[in-house]
């Protein structure tokens, strides 16, 4: 059943239905969900405009406040302040001169509250000396920076590269800094600002607890140390810095930056969307919840409709099918039905029992019609033979031998009573091959010294069930054609079983030694058609054909053939041990 109910044409009531439901709801559940999609998306579009406008204002101030810091170490490297220091005339002058650039350095480090400190080293004496503002910077993170710093210069010296840099980012002991440097001859002076004393500023923003500011570099690596960055570093490295979103174990974020003139870093804002969405009424809750509905509700309907219309037109559908594969006892059980198909299955119900008992009664008459026909064909009574043999009988009464008389009489007493009492279409093989023996032995009174022949068949075999004078038909029709009175002929018949996959079949194998089948005969008893004799009569063949047709339909089958050594006809019978028809026995 299910190759019935597998594929929905879209014809079908099946596809009608749920596709009509789905193209009625879908538009209205679509056009809603587009509402609130695009309520959501003008929010975020106008916070997102809101807080890039913001973020620039504050990267101007950040540029502002580097660029200021930045001419100050320019104009204090060339104003010769930074200058003495790489060529003094004697020591007592490059101590007058460092003493001073730090005097002058701690008084104006006031000016530039961002800055954490100023630092100034020189490279043939490795001489270092810093300037923080005080209450900024500990001792420990100073100290961090002069060994970096002197690392970083010294190694530069030695390979001949450049050492100035203008704001580039450093990680120094898992901190971050922008660090300026410029020098005069072997003298450096350079300024370090702590990425999150530039960022303290962005704190008015309200962004909620759960979003923040980053700075970033140039490959969207935040650069300043914080718990947001923590979560969201990794993820700001692997993605699109300008993409709008970005998502981080199941928290969505709006991302917004702006980029730095003074240098290869950027400010990011990560906005909650959460945050950004709370803004909007309750109808957008309100959208989804009627949506949502709407989608569990559709598969209810649908499974309604289907249990109300479907289930019992599928019935009725399935029921038709099956009939037209041949079942004509297949009816229509409705439980909790609509009245209309109830009616319908009613009507179903009692169109198949007339159409069965009419059937019935057809087949009935089929039937009968099928045994008359049998009967028919085992009564014909072949009146050559029949005049042989009293012909024979007359023979021996002239030369007077009694016994022979006798015997021919006793074999056809028996052969007539098999005759005749032979109008049921099966018997067992034991009575069958009997029979034929009796018949040869017939003929062998008629062709004496001219005929020798043999029946085997295993004991097992004996009582299986066959068509009456099947086995006789084709060995008298072997004497017809095979015994001249040249040669004496040899007729053999051979019986035995074989299985298969299909079941156990007899084969039964008749064959003499004569002259065979003419070519143009074999072509077409090999091909099924009719034979017919000079008379335009059909030969015992056909009979046989035609029984073993009503008998056993397409399941029993014979094969023609002439033998390679001998010559002779070899008939070859397969018969089904359980016959299909039975009815006829």
């Amino acid at each position: 059943m299910r190759s019935y109910v597998r594929f929905w044409p879209l014809n079908s009531i099946r596809f009608i239905q749920p596709a009509s439901v789905l193209c009625l709801t879908l538009p209205l559940i679509a056009m809603l969900l587009y509402n609130n999609f695009y309520a959501v998306n003008v929010v975020r579009e106008q916070v997102a405009e809101s807080y890039r406008k913001s973020l620039s204002l504050y990267m101007g101030q950040i540029d502002s406040q580097l660029n200021d810091i930045e001419a100050y170490i320019i104009a204090t490297a060339y104003n010769m302040d930074l200058q003495s220091l790489s060529t003094p005339i004697n020591e007592d002058e490059y101590y007058f001169a460092k003493f001073y650039l730090k005097q002058k350095i701690n008084n104006d480090i006031a000016l530039y509250r961002n800055v954490n400190g100023f630092f100034v080293y020189e490279g043939n004496r490795h001489d270092y000396m810093d300037m923080v503002n005080k209450g900024f910077v500990s001792n420990e993170e100073s100290s961090a920076i002069q060994d970096y710093m002197t690392k970083f210069i010294d190694q530069h010296r030695q390979t001949g590269q450049a050492v100035d840099r203008l704001w580039q980012h450093y990680e120094i002991n898992q901190k971050h800094y922008l660090i300026d440097i410029i020098h005069a001859g072997d003298a450096y002076l350079g300024a370090w600002v702590s990425t999150d004393r530039l960022i303290e500023q962005l704190n008015s923003l309200d962004i909620s607890d759960r979003g923040g500011i980053l700075l970033t570099n140039e490959q969207g690596k935040p650069v300043s140390d914080s718990n947001l960055m923590q979560e969201n570093g990794q993820l700001l490295l692997q993605s699109d810095l300008y993409s709008s979103y970005l998502s981080n174990e199941g928290q969505k974020y709006l991302v917004v930056s702006s980029n730095a003139k003074q240098g290869a870093y950027s400010l990011v804002a990560l906005i909650p969307d959460e945050y950004i969405l709370a803004s909007l009424p309750d109808l957008r809750k309100l959208t989804l919840f009627i949506a949502l509905v709407a989608v569990i509700l559709i598969p209810f309907g649908i499974l309604f409709m289907r249990r109300t219309f479907l289930v019992p037109l599928n019935k009725i559908l399935v029921a038709m099918k099956t009939v037209r594969r041949g079942d004509w006892g297949v009816r229509v059980v409705q439980r909790k039905a609509a009245e209309e198909f109830n009616l319908l299955a009613d009507s179903f119900n009692a169109m198949m029992t007339e159409i069965q008992t009419l059937r019935i009664n057809v087949f009935e008459e089929q039937l009968d019609k099928q045994k008359e026909e049998l009967r028919r064909l085992q009564l014909q009574i072949n009146p050559h033979f029949f005049l042989n043999s009293l012909n024979i009988v007359y023979n021996l009464a002239i030369v007077k031998n009694h016994d022979l008389i006798m015997q021919m009489t006793l074999s056809l007493i028996k052969y007539f009573r098999y005759l005749f009492r032979s109008n049921t279409s099966f018997v067992v093989l034991q009575n069958e091959l009997e029979h034929t023996r009796n018949y040869l032995q017939i003929q062998d009174l008629r062709f004496p010294k001219q005929l020798t022949w043999s029946i085997n068949a295993p004991n097992f075999l004996l009582e299986t069930p066959v068509p009456p004078l099947m086995i006789q038909t084709f060995v008298e029709n072997a004497i017809k054609h095979a015994v001249t009175l040249d040669e004496p002929i040899d007729i053999m018949v051979n019986i035995d079983l074989q299985e298969s996959d299909g079941g156990s079949k007899l084969i039964i194998v008749i064959s003499d030694n004569g002259i065979g089948f003419n070519e143009e005969v074999l072509v077409q008893l090999q091909s099924g058609r009719s034979v017919e004799n000079e008379h335009g009569e059909r030969t015992g063949i056909w009979n046989v054909h035609r029984r073993l047709r009503l008998l056993y339909g397409d399941t029993a089958t014979i094969e023609y053939s002439n033998d390679k050594e001998t010559g002779g006809a070899v008939i070859k019978i397969l018969l089904p041990t359980e016959p299909e028809m039975e009815g006829l026995k």
